[in-house]
C-alpha cells in the first residue's frame, strides 16, 4: 500500500537535517505500508517511524527501499522545450533582420546615372520625369523597407525577452524539479504495522540528510533617537538536498548531529586475575541446534545426482618447485579456466557466516608477484555446493591443507601455465602455495571466545545466510553494498541506482565547499554549550546549492544608546548601542544590518552575547552633530625638603558639544601614567579632577588598559561641557622619563 506524505518540519543543524514526513494511512489497507519520495542522498541507517495517532497500533519495522516514481508534475521538460523554440525564432527573426538591412543598403544606393556624350556632340536633354520617378520609388521602397523593419525589430526584442525568461527559470529551478527524465528513481520507507488499520492513521518519519549548511544574520530597527528598536534574527540556509522544503517548521541548532553523545563506562579497578571482557549488549550467541534445522534439505540433497569428483592429485605436486614452461596442446586449452577453478577454492570464504580470525602471516620469502595473481581468480566460477568437495571448518590445520593439496594443485599448475610460467625459484613457488593457502577458511566455530567486529552490531546492514551458505547458513552476517541493494528490492538496473545515489551523495557534499555569505561567520558553539532556534513561522527553502534567506526570531533584548570618544587618541565621538541578552538563547556571531526607521544606516558585526549578558557594545558610526576638543597645559618645578625632587604637573581640558535635539550619553576615558612595581622613587598623584572619574583598572568590554579613567555623563541637547583634570608625576630631580617628562 503507498500512502501519501508531505513535509512537516526540519531540525537543521551545523552538518546535516533531520526531515520529518508526515503520512495518511486510510483504513483498511494492509499492514504494511511504503511512503515514497524520500531522497536518495538519505541515510538508511537514521529511518525511523512512529504512529502519530492515539490508539493500538504501534510500528514493527521500518527500512529504506528503492521506487521508480513516474515526474508527471514537473514542467522542466516544457521550459527545455521552450527555451530550444525560443533560440531557434531568435536565430530565426535575425536573419531576417540581416536580409531586410540587405536590401535597404542595396535600395538607399539607387541613384540615376548619364551617359558620356560623344566628343562634338550637343548637350542631351535631362530625363527630368524618369528622375523623378526613381526618387519616389525609392522613397517608397525605402519607407516600406523601415515599417518592416520597426515591427521585425520589436518581434526580435519579445523574442529575446520570452527566451531569457525561460533561460531563467530553467537555471533558477531547484534540483527537486529540475530534471528531463520521465522517471525518476527515489528513496521509499517500508513500515510494518502490529496490524492492518481500521481508522485513519498519521505516520510519522524520521530520516537524515546531508548537503545542509546554514549561518546566523540579524537585523536591527531603531526609532527615532535610538533609544528603542527590535532586533530580529534571520537564517542564511543552503541545501541540496534533492527535495524542496516548502511550508516546513525549521528549527536551527549549533550542535552537530553526527558527534557521539554517549555517557562515559566507568570501568571498576579489580585486583585479581585478568577476566574475559563481558559480551557487548544487543549480541547473543546462535541457538542451539542450528543445523539440525537443515538435516532434512540435507536429506534430499544426498539422492540428487552429484557432480564428478575432482580427480586426485599428490600433495606433493603443490609443494614441488614450478618449472617454467609454456602451455601447449590440451595444457594450453585447460589454462583459460585456471580462473574459474580458483573462484571454486575462494568461494567458501565468502559465504561464512562470520568474519573468521586473520590467518597466519606468509613466509618471508613470499614474492608479490604470486599474490597479485592470485586476486585474478576472483572473476568468474561457479560457488561450491555444500558437502561437494569443500572445506569443513571443524577439520584440523593439517587435515584442511591436505584437503586444500587434493582440491587445488591441478589448478595451480593450470594457472602457472596461464601466466607463463615461474622462474626456477624454491622461494617463489613458496610463495604461491603460501597465498593459494592463505585462501582456504581457518577452522573454528562462531561461538563463544571470538571477537566481534563493529559490523555485526550495524542491524540496517545485517542478512541471512541461506540455505546454500555452508556452514554459516541460518546465521547473520555482514551485507556489502551490493547485496544490501538487492535485498532493499531494487526493480532496476543495480549499476544504475547505485551511480545515482553516488551522485545525489556527492552533490550534498558539495554544499559543504560553498562559500559564505558576506560578512558571515560559520556556525559555532558559545561557551561550549549548544543552542537551537526555533522559527517563529512556516518557511520555504528550495534545493538550489544556493543561499536562501529565512526569517527566525525576534530577539528579546535591550537597547541602550551611548557615545564613545577618547580625545588623546582622536578628536571623533562614535555611536554606540550597548546590547542585554534578556532572552534565553545566546546570540551568535553575525551581521547586523542596522536601519533607523526606513533608512539604512550600515552593515555591523554583532559579537558573541551568552544569555544574560548586558557587555555587549555595538558600533554604528561616527556621530558628527557632537564635538569634542582636548587642550593640554605642562610645567615642570621642583619640591622637597632640599628640592631633590622633580614635579612634573599635567592639566586637561576637554570641551563636549552637543550639537544635537536630544540628551547624549557620552562615555569619555583618558589615561593616566602607571608607574612600574619595581620603581619605588617614582610617584603619581591626581588633583583637580571636574567633574570626578571613575578608575576603571578592571576589564572593560573584555579588556584591561591599566591606568584608564572614565567619565560617563549625560550632556543637554544644544549644549556645551568642560571637564577638567589634573595630576603630577614626582621623581628624583637626578632622573627623566623614558621618551620624555610631558605624558600629556
Amino acid at each position: 500500500m503507498n500512502a501519501q506524505s508531505v513535509l512537516e518540519a526540519v531540525a537543521l543543524y551545523r552538518d546535516a537535517a533531520i526531515v520529518t514526513r508526515r503520512a495518511q494511512v486510510a483504513p483498511g489497507t494492509e499492514a504494511s505500508v511504503r511512503v515514497g519520495g524520500l531522497p536518495l542522498c538519505l541515510n538508511p541507517g537514521s529511518l525511523r517511524a512512529r504512529v502519530a495517532t492515539s490508539g493500538q497500533l504501534r510500528v514493527l519495522d521500518v527500512r529504506a527501499a528503492f521506487d521508480v516514481q513516474l515526474a508527471a508534475e514537473t514542467d522542466v521538460p516544457a521550459e527545455v522545450k521552450a527555451v530550444e523554440e525560443g533560440r531557434h525564432a531568435v536565430a530565426k527573426l535575425e536573419q531576417e533582420l540581416a536580409r531586410l538591412d540587405r536590401d535597404l543598403a542595396l535600395t538607399t544606393k539607387l541613384t540615376p546615372t548619364f551617359r558620356e556624350p560623344k566628343k562634338g556632340a550637343p548637350p542631351r536633354e535631362a530625363p527630368v520625369a524618369a528622375m523623378i520617378g526613381l526618387a519616389d520609388f525609392v522613397d517608397q521602397r525605402v519607407a516600406g523597407l523601415h515599417t518592416r523593419r520597426r515591427a521585425l525589430v520589436a518581434r526580435l526584442d519579445d523574442a529575446r525577452r520570452e527566451l531569457n525568461m525561460h533561460t531563467q527559470r530553467l537555471a533558477e529551478a531547484s534540483s527537486a524539479t529540475a530534471r528531463t527524465e520521465r522517471a525518476q528513481v527515489t528513496r521509499c520507507a517500508v513500515v510494518v504495522l502490529s496490524e492492518a488499520p481500521t481508522a485513519p492513521t498519521e505516520l510519522l518519519i524520521d530520516y537524515e540528510v546531508p548537503g545542509t549548511r546554514w549561518t546566523p544574520s540579524y537585523e536591527l530597527r531603531l526609532a527615532a533617537g535610538g533609544a528603542s528598536g527590535a532586533l530580529r534574527m534571520r537564517a542564511q540556509i543552503a541545501q541540496d538536498t534533492g527535495e524542496d522544503w516548502k511550508g516546513v517548521k525549521l528549527s536551527l541548532s549549533t550542535a552537530y548531529l553526527q558527534r557521539r553523545a554517549d555517557l562515559p563506562e566507568l570501568r571498576a579497578l579489580k585486583i585479581g586475575r585478568t577476566q574475559p571482557a563481558p559480551p557487548r549488549s544487543g549480541w547473543r550467541e546462535p541457538p542451539a541446534g542450528l543445523d539440525s534445522l537443515f538435516e532434512g534439505l540435507d536429506g534430499l540433497g544426498r539422492h540428487r545426482e552429484e557432480p564428478p569428483a575432482t580427480p586426485p592429485v599428490l600433495a606433493e605436486q603443490l609443494r614441488a618447485p614450478m618449472k617454467k614452461s609454456k602451455p601447449t596442446g590440451e595444457r594450453a586449452a585447460r589454462s583459460s579456466d585456471a580462473s574459474m577453478h580458483l573462484a571454486r577454492v575462494a568461494e567458501p570464504a565468502a559465504v561464512m557466516a562470520y568474519p573468521p580470525p586473520a590467518p597466519p602471516p606468509p613466509a618471508p620469502s613470499a614474492a608479490p608477484k604470486p599474490a597479485a595473481m592470485v586476486s585474478r581468480a576472483r572473476s568468474g566460477g561457479a560457488p561450491m555446493q555444500p558437502g561437494g568437495g569443500g572445506f569443513n571448518r571443524a577439520q584440523s590445520p593439517r587435515a584442511k591443507e591436505r584437503a586444500f593439496d587434493d582440491e587445488a594443485a591441478p589448478m595451480v599448475d593450470e594457472f602457472a601455465e596461464l601466466e607463463g610460467g615461474y622462474d626456477q625459484d624454491e622461494d617463489t613457488g613458496a610463495g604461491v602455495r603460501q597465498s593459494l593457502l592463505d585462501l582456504a577458511p581457518v577452522g573454528g566455530s562462531a561461538i563463544p571466545g571470538w571477537s566481534l567486529e563493529e559490523s555485526l552490531f550495524d542491524y540496517d546492514r545485517l542478512m541471512m545466510v541461506g540455505f546454500d551458505g555452508g556452514d554459516g547458513r541460518g546465521r547473520l552476517r555482514p551485507a556489502g553494498a551490493w547485496e544490501f541493494a538487492f535485498v532493499a528490492g531494487v526493480s532496476v538496473q543495480i549499476e544504475v541506482v547505485v551511480g545515482l545515489i553516488a551522485i545525489a551523495e556527492q552533490r550534498a557534499t558539495h554544499i559543504h565547499g560553498l562559500p559564505l555569505p558576506a560578512n558571515c561567520t560559520g556556525v559555532t558553539s558559545l561557551d561550549s554549550f549548544d543552542y537551537r532556534f526555533e522559527c517563529a513561522a512556516p518557511v520555504d527553502v528550495p534545493s538550489v546549492a544556493a543561499w536562501t534567506t529565512v526569517p527566525v526570531t525576534r530577539c528579546d533584548v535591550g537597547l541602550t544608546p551611548e557615545y564613545v570618544c577618547v580625545p588623546s587618541v582622536e578628536s571623533k565621538v562614535y555611536r554606540t548601542l550597548q546590547i542585554a541578552n534578556t532572552s534565553p538563547h545566546a546570540l551568535l556571531p553575525g551581521p547586523v544590518d542596522v536601519m533607523v526607521g526606513e533608512e539604512f544606516l550600515l552593515t555591523a558585526q554583532l559579537p558573541a552575547t551568552a544569555p544574560g549578558s548586558s557587555a555587549t557594545r555595538l558600533g554604528l558610526g561616527v556621530e558628527e552633530a557632537i564635538k569634542v576638543s582636548r587642550k593640554t597645559q605642562y610645567r615642570e618645578s621642583t619640591g622637597g625638603l632640599l628640592g631633590g625632587t622633580t614635579v612634573l604637573t599635567h592639566e586637561i581640558e576637554i570641551e563636549l558639544n552637543n550639537r544635537l535635539s536630544t540628551p547624549a550619553k557620552i562615555d569619555v576615558r583618558e589615561r593616566v601614567p602607571i608607574a612600574e612595581p619595581n620603581e619605588k622613587d617614582i610617584k603619581i598623584e591626581e588633583a583637580q579632577v571636574q567633574p570626578p572619574w571613575e578608575k576603571a583598572d578592571g576589564l572593560v568590554e573584555g579588556r584591561h588598559v591599566p591606568g584608564q579613567r572614565r567619565w560617563r555623563l549625560s550632556v543637554p541637547p544644544a549644549t556645551k561641557q568642560v571637564l577638567h583634570a589634573s595630576y603630577a608625576v614626582r621623581i628624583p630631580s637626578d632622573r627623566m622619563l623614558v621618551g620624555g617628562n610631558r605624558r600629556g
